[in-house]
C-alpha cells in the first residue's frame, strides 16, 4: 500500500469516530486514551509489537475547583504463545482503576482480567477479539459532607451532627465487557493502523448505595482508530479518533502529531513527538511522547474551552502516561517474522 493510500484510510477512519458532545458520564476517562490500551478496549489486550507491556496513566481534572479529580489507571498484559497456533494467538492482562472526586471522596476502584485472541487474516492484516472481567467498588464518607440540618437558627454550625443517614456507604459489582481490534501493520515501513469497537458494562450493574437498581452503569459504547503513517526516513505522521457514547452522553476525542525519530538503530531508539487533540466542546489539548527503547512517556494537558472555563480558568488538568514493553529473545524454531507476533 503506497503512503498515499495510507493516509487515506487512516483519515478515513477517523472520520467514522463520527460527531457528539463531551462526556459527562460516570465511567473514567483519558485524554491520551490511545495509551490507555485496555481502558480503550478489552480487545487491545496482547495486541503490541513484543512479549510483556506494562504501563500507568495518572490524571488531575480541574485543580482550580475546590476538589480536583484524581484518576490512576495501572496494567500489565502479555502475549501467551500456544505450541501448534500458527496463525494466531491468546492474551492475557490485569487492568486496575482508581478514581476520587468531590467533597466526599466519592471513590471508584476497579480491578479487571482480559482475555483476547488474535487471528491473522492475512499478510498483513490481524482481528482480536477480547473480554475482562471486572470486580468494583464505589464508595463514599459522609463525614465529609454537609447537610441543613446543620444550620442552628443562626448560622451553619459544621460541628453539628446530621440526622441524615445512609443504607451503605459502598457497594460492589461485577461487571463484563467486550470488544472487537483489527490492525494493518506494514512489514516494509513504519505503517500502521489500529481500529475497533468495544462495550463496557454488558451487564449493566447496581453501583447505588440504595438496595435497588435505581442506580446502574449503563452500557458505554466506543468506536476509536490511531494511525502512524511513514511520510519521510526519519519522520512519521499520527493521528487518532475517538467516539464514545454511555447513554445520554457522548464524547468525541481526535488528534494528530508529528514523531520524529532521532535514532533508529536496532540497539538504541529514540523518537520525540508533539501533537494537539480536541474534545469537542471541552478541550484543546497539547501533547508530547518521548520514545527511548522500551520506554514511552506521555505528557498532555487539557485547557478546558467548554462553559465550565469560568470555575476552571481554562485549566483542565494534566495527565501522563507511562509504558514499558519486553521483548523476549526466542529461539529459531519458536522465531516468527511477523513484527506483531
Amino acid at each position: 500500500m503506497t503512503t498515499r493510500n495510507w493516509i487515506a484510510a487512516v483519515v478515513l477512519m477517523g472520520l467514522l469516530t463520527g460527531v457528539g458532545e463531551r462526556l459527562l458520564a460516570q465511567d473514567l476517562h483519558f485524554s491520551q486514551y490511545y495509551n490507555a490500551p485496555l481502558n480503550t478496549s478489552p480487545a487491545l489486550t496482547g495486541v503490541f509489537s513484543g512479549d510483556v507491556r506494562m504501563g500507568a496513566n495518572a490524571r488531575q481534572q480541574w485543580a482550580s475547583v475546590p476538589v480536583p479529580y484524581l484518576t490512576f489507571s495501572g496494567y500489565y498484559d502479555r502475549k501467551i504463545y500456544v505450541p501448534g497456533l500458527t496463525n494466531g494467538l491468546l492474551g492475557g492482562g490485569i487492568l486496575f482503576n482508581y478514581d476520587k472526586a468531590g467533597d466526599g471522596n466519592l471513590s471508584w476502584a476497579q480491578i479487571g482480567i482480559a482475555v483476547s485472541y488474535t487471528q491473522q487474516l492475512a499478510e498483513t492484516h490481524y482481528l482480536t477479539g477480547g473480554a475482562m472481567l471486572q470486580l468494583g467498588q464505589r464508595a463514599f464518607d459522609p463525614t465529609k459532607l454537609n447537610f441543613d440540618d446543620q444550620y442552628n437558627g443562626d448560622i451553619f454550625d459544621p460541628t453539628l451532627t446530621s440526622a441524615e443517614s445512609f443504607p451503605k456507604t459502598s457497594v460492589a459489582y461485577t461487571d463484563l465487557s467486550a470488544g472487537i481490534n483489527w490492525l494493518m501493520i506494514s512489514r516494509d515501513n513504519r505503517n500502521e493502523i489500529v481500529a475497533g469497537v468495544a462495550f463496557y458494562h454488558l451487564t449493566q450493574p447496581a453501583v447505588g448505595f440504595f438496595d435497588d437498581r435505581s442506580a446502574t452503569l449503563p452500557m458505554r459504547s466506543a468506536v476509536y482508530t490511531h494511525g502512524v503513517v511513514q511520510v519521510a526516513e526519519k519522520l512519521d505522521v499520527v493521528v487518532h479518533g475517538a467516539w464514545q457514547l454511555m447513554s445520554p452522553q457522548r464524547e468525541i476525542l481526535a488528534g494528530a502529531g508529528a514523531r520524529y525519530h532521532l535514532a533508529l538503530n536496532p540497539l538504541q531508539t529514540i523518537a520525540l513527538q508533539a501533537g494537539l487533540s480536541y474534545r469537542l466542546s471541552d478541550a484543546l489539548i497539547p501533547h508530547l511522547e518521548v520514545h527511548y527503547n522500551e520506554w514511552m512517556v506521555g505528557l498532555s494537558y487539557d485547557i478546558n474551552t467548554s462553559a465550565f472555563q469560568a470555575a476552571s480558568a481554562r485549566r483542565g488538568g494534566p495527565e501522563i502516561a507511562v509504558r514499558y514493553i519486553i521483548t523476549k529473545v526466542k529461539p529459531p524454531d519458536a522465531f516468527k517474522s511477523c513484527p506483531v507476533f
